[in-house]
This record gives C-alpha cells, structure tokens and sequence, in this order.
C-alpha cells in the first residue's frame, strides 16, 4: 500500500493518551486497542496499554512487528527500526553505513552475524566461511552487513534464494551524502532493485529525494511522530570555530560533553588551546584508520553499557550515526564550511542530536557553525533535471560508440579514443572541489547514472546557496523546526599562540601523512620482493588504505608497469605534497617515456623539435596545437601546452624562452612495458 502514514500524537510533557491515526489515501481513521490492521498486511497493531513507555520511547515495535517495504521515512531516529527487523520473523539482510555501527549492533544482539571488515581488538574481517556455517544454522538468519561488503554477501545466498531474504538499507540519506568518496556505495542501489519490491526497503530519519527514477517509484511508508517539544538550541555563528567551543567547553567545567566535529586536525586544534589538566579528559571517537591522528587521545569505542568514554569526547562521522549513546551530556555540533567534509546538513545535525538514548539527557544543544563568502547561482528548480541530461548525453554517445563499433575491431579502437576524450565531460564540480562524477559502472560493468552523486551534488549546492551563504540563514532556517534559545555572530582575531599551536598540529598531521606514505612504499617493496606486486594486490591496499597513502598508492598503481620500481618511487615522494598539477606532470612524463620508439605521437614530436633548440612559449604552443590535436583529441589551454612540453624535454630558460636539452626530465633509468605503436588512445595515458 502507496503513501500509509503512522502518526503517534503526544501533547507537551503530559501523559495523554495517544492517538494512533492509520490514514488511507487522506481519510483519517483511529485505532482502537489491539486492532489489527489488515489491509497493512497484518503488519500495524494499536496498544494503549503501554501508552507512557510510547511517550518515553517513541518505539516502533509497539506498533509493528516486522520493518513494512518501501522507503521508510521513520522522521527521528532512535525509534528502534533495526532492532525491529532484528527482531522479526524472517530473514533479514540489514545493511549500515559504518562498520562501527554494524559491530556495536551485532553486539547486542547475539543472534546476528556481522559482516565486515576488521574492528581492532575485537573482531577478525569475517570469512566466507563463516558465513556459510551460519547460513546454514536452523532458525532465522539475521546479517548485519556493512554497506562495502554487501556484494560479497550476497553472492555466497546467491539470486534465487534473494525471495527468501528481507533487504533493510538503514541510514540511506548517509549512503546518499558519502557516495562522492565511497563510490562502491551505490552499488548497494544496484543490488537493492534485484529483491522482490515486497523484500525490501530503505530506512531513514532525515528523508531527501532521490533523483534515481526506480527509487521514485518506491512504495513510500512516512512515519510521523507529532509532539510539541522543540529542541533549545544555542546558535553561535563566528570566524573562529577554535575559540567559540575552546569558550563552550569552559563554560561546562563538570558535566560531559559530546563535540561533533569531522576534522581531526582542527579537534587537535581545539585540544592543544585547552590546559593540560583539561587535556587530560580528551577522547576523540573516530576510525581506526585516523588512529595516528588522534594521537594519545584515540578511544576506539564507548564502553560495554554505551557510555560516553572520558568527560570531553570528540567524535567525527563515522560516529555521527555509529553509536548509540546512553549518557547525560552537553551536545556541541560543528558545522565547518572551510572544508567540504566538515560542512554538515541539517539532516546529519539531526542524526548528531539523535545518537542520545533511551531515558539520558541532552543537558544542552549548541550547534557552532561559520559561513562562506560567496554564494553560487544555480537553480535548484533545474539544477537535478541538468545533471542527470549531463550524464544521460554522455551516456548516449557511449551506447551509440559501442553499437556501432559492435563487430569492427577498427572502429572499437576508433569509439574507444571517443569514449576517452568525453570522460571528463561527465563530471561536475562546485566551487574549488573535486570533481564528481556523473556517471559510472553498475554491478553488471554498464555504465549508468551515478545517481547518489546527483544526489550529493543537489545536497552540496543547497548548501552553498542557502545555510552557508548569510550566518543569519541558519537561524532562519533552524527557527522553523527548534527553539532558538540563543542566537549570536562572534568574531575573534586569531591570537599568535592560535595561529603558532595550529601551525605545530599541522606539521605533526604533515609527519604522519608521510608516515602513511612511508608505510605504502615499504608495502609496495615487500610486494615486489615475493612476486606479488600486481594490479589486485594493489587494488587490495588501496581499499584499504587512509587518504594520503591511498592517493599515493593509486598514483603508483597508475604508472609502475612502466619504469623502474626505484625511479618511480622517488618520483613519487618528491611530489607527495604538492598539488595535482605536479603528478599531471610526473604522469605524462612516464606516459611519454614509455613511447615506443616508433610510436607516431613521439615520431611527431621529434620532428618538430631538436636539442639545443631555442622556443619561446608561443612558438611552442604553434607547434603543439595541431600534434596534440591529432594524437589526444584535445584542445588544450595555453598553459598546459608548457606543462606538457615540459614533461617530455629537458629545459634551460634563460629570459623568456626555453632552450631543449634533451628528452627525459626526470631521469628516469628502466623501461618496463612500453605503450604500442599501434595503440592511439594516447587520451588514457597522459593526463591532459
């Protein structure tokens, strides 16, 4: 049944009796006692009896034994989905975000199986062969699986046996908002759409659109739970996040408190302007991959009872919907606009202030935030409908390439340079982020619509345009659903000791990232040593590998099959920090080493230049224009015509001009693989 609505209305702090209104198709009807509700399948019961427990808990299973299909829109979280699918009589696949939040629900309930990777001194990345044995246990199977590890699951129940399982997805607006750095996250969408439309659903506290048409036609199941309490929050808007809460953690010299915050360095930053007996009562609740970050003040887990470990505790998102917290403490949520992953939704700041359970108290509820200087343009009446004809248009030049080069090796060569030099066409970008992409490759290899990073490009630009643009848009939003108790803009100037301890925190976060890198190199090393350096091993580490030794090792996984291990790695450790243009270089200096000798773009470039030839850069431009054109399909900015004659000669620059010295900048000493004569899509080699 389409559109059913469940509302439990409460009034203030009064124990009233509540309403259950069962609502079809816009006629209200209430439930009386023990009333089952068969045109919902027998899902829906009415209770009165346990009226105040409802009060206080808000909790589904006094109303359903068994998750309805659909998108689930349960409005607040804390209201018991997964422990009511757990609970129900069926199998069920329920799939988490965050390993954190899969393992600490497994926990507590011993009938399930967790389904991930590593969790530090605790549990093993569970085995295939696990789970086999437990698929194979009498009584129902309960898998508590992370979002990452869903494919593998599934392949060992296999398709036909998928009419046998209940597919839960759990927090799918998170899956929504990580897909830009979690790609394989939609993959999960892709495996969801195989169950039988009454074997699924997707469930979530902070409902947004989907712009993926199959999900648009998703049965929609809202749950609205109607009361008159509004949250009391202290609004602080300022230039200097560091200082506002250094100020709210002072003001709270007793009680706990719960600091959200998704950066590790600026958490450090908070930290180090504290005193040191202060210091002492520090714990960040992060991942395991940011262990060396956090430094002496790693907590990997609350405790066994949900406990908040240490007086003050930072957390950062993996936390955000990772743990359930049965403690009293002061809430501070920062919303940081400087950097992307730092920069909260309304939605995520809800999750924040739901992680406090059961009967414990939020004791006070201050969301710090900063704003952007400028403001982008796009329509947001338009702006989903414009991404998803982006990558449908480059979609359709695909399809068009394959089908016409089905059979013909000479034009599968052709459509393949093609597809190559429209790639980059398929991304969008806001501001001065990354780019994402638009489109991708489903679980079947096809390439489709990368709808969660629609999805997360819609949510980014709301962003920019609204809450982050005018501090006071916060306040006009957040006015409409909480009590603001207390509203004020703070500036600060940033003192020397800030600027100096911020300074010190960032060369410390600079060691570690080479450390991580350091860690690849040696990885990398032992690989080659027992003849196992290769394009899965590869893959493997970069699965799981933090951002720094990730970069480094996708760059390598890129270029190693062409020069020599030593020269590559040094190459590589020299650019470690600089920006992307400098790996573009490094890049298509190996691309053009690895040439054969006959290859027609290197026969091309030197006939057009020679040793001790004296250019200025537009005479170099001149001659690169139509070479480049020919051989990589591409029309290049000035500048990069440089950059790329660069990568292939050696130069001196006296005044305005370059003098060729030779080919080979870098030095490099082995070749390895060389890229074929006959091989002309250049486009997927260098970096232009």
């Amino acid at each position: 049944m389409e559109n059913t609505t469940l509302s439990y209305n409460t009034y203030g702090d009064l124990y009233d009796t509540p309403q259950i209104i069962y609502s079809d198709n816009g006629q209200s009807k209430e439930i009386s006692p023990d009333t089952r509700i068969d045109s919902l399948e027998g899902l829906l019961y009415g209770n009165f009896s346990k009226c105040k427990e409802v009060q206080c808990n808000f909790n589904l299973s006094f109303y359903i034994d068994k998750m309805p299909h659909g998108i689930v829109n349960k409005q607040i979280p804390g209201v018991g989905a997964t422990t009511l699918e757990i609970n129900a009589n069926r199998n069920s696949i329920i799939v988490l975000p965050t390993k954190a939040l899969a393992f600490s629900k497994c926990k507590k309930h011993p009938n399930t199986l967790y389904i991930g990777s590593e969790i530090k001194d605790e549990k093993e990345r569970t085995t295939d062969q696990e789970i086999i044995e437990y698929l194979q246990k009498e009584g129902y199977k309960k898998l508590l699986v992370v979002a990452d590890s869903l494919g593998r699951l599934l392949k060992l129940i296999k398709e036909e046996n998928y009419k046998d399982y209940f597919l839960m997805i759990d927090e799918i607006d998170v899956l929504q908002s990580d897909s830009n750095y979690r790609p394989q996250l939609e993959d999960v969408i892709d495996y969801y759409l195989l169950f039988p439309p009454k074997n699924r659903c997707m469930v979530t506290a902070t409902m947004k659109e989907f712009t993926n048409p199959l999900l648009k036609k998703e049965c929609l199941f809202p749950i609205s739970w109607q009361w008159e309490k509004k949250r009391n929050i202290k609004l602080l808007h300022t230039n200097n996040i560091i200082q506002v809460v250094v100020n709210e953690i002072k003001s709270h010299p007793n009680e706990k408190i719960f600091i959200a915050y998704n950066s590790i360095l600026q958490i450090q930053n908070i930290i180090s302007s504290l005193e040191e007996e202060v210091k002492k009562e520090c714990a960040i609740l992060c991942s395991e991959a940011s262990i060396k970050e956090a430094r002496e003040y790693y907590a990997a887990k609350l405790d066994s009872n949900d406990v908040l470990p240490n007086r003050i505790n930072f957390a950062t998102c993996c936390y955000f919907t990772g743990i359930d917290i049965s403690d009293n403490y002061h809430l501070i949520t920062v919303s940081d606009s400087r950097r992307d992953y730092s920069m909260l939704t309304l939605d995520r700041m809800t999750q924040i202030y739901g992680r406090c359970r059961g009967e414990y108290k939020i004791l006070s509820d201050t969301i710090v935030y900063n704003t952007k200087d400028y403001a982008l343009v796009e329509d947001m009446r338009t702006y989903p409908d414009s991404l998803v004809r982006k990558a449908n248009k480059v979609l359709r030049l695909i399809t068009a390439a394959d089908d016409i080069s089905q059979g013909d090796y000479t034009l599968t060569n052709l459509f393949s340079i093609v597809k190559e030099a429209i790639k980059d066409k398929a991304q969008e970008r806001i501001s001065n982020d990354e780019p994402i992409n638009l489109i991708r490759r489903n679980i079947y290899g096809e390439y489709v619509p990368a709808y969660l990073n629609i999805d997360y490009l819609v949510e980014r630009m709301e962003l920019y345009r609204g809450l982050y643009f005018l501090p006071e848009k916060m306040k006009e939003v957040l006015d409409k659903c909480a009590n603001i108790a207390q509203y004020n803009s703070i500036n600060y100037d940033i003192s020397q000791q800030q600027m100096a301890l911020e300074d010190e925190n960032k060369a410390i976060q600079g060691e570690l990232a080479d450390s991580y890198i350091q860690e690849a190199i040696t990885e990398i090393n032992t690989l080659d040593a027992i003849g196992s350096l290769n394009d899965n091993t590869l893959k493997t580490c970069i699965r799981q590998s933090k951002r720094n030794k990730r970069i480094f090792l996708e760059r390598f996984s890129r270029l190693y099959k062409y020069v020599d291990l030593d020269s590559l790695l040094n190459q590589l450790w020299e650019i470690r920090t600089d920006n992307d243009a400098a790996f573009k270089n490094l890049n298509n200096a190996v691309m053009y080493w690895a040439l054969a000798e006959e290859h027609p773009f290197k026969k091309a470039i030197r006939e057009s230049f020679s040793v001790n030839q004296t250019l200025s850069s537009p005479e170099i431009q001149t001659i690169l224009v139509p070479i480049v054109k020919y051989h990589l399909h591409k029309v290049l900015m000035p500048r990069k015509y440089i950059s790329l004659f660069k990568s292939m000669y050696k130069t001196d620059r006296p005044r305005n001009q370059y003098v060729i010295r030779g080919e080979n900048p870098l030095q490099l000493k082995e070749h390895k693989d060389r890229i074929a004569p006959e091989d002309n899509n250049l486009l997927s080699y260098f970096i232009v």
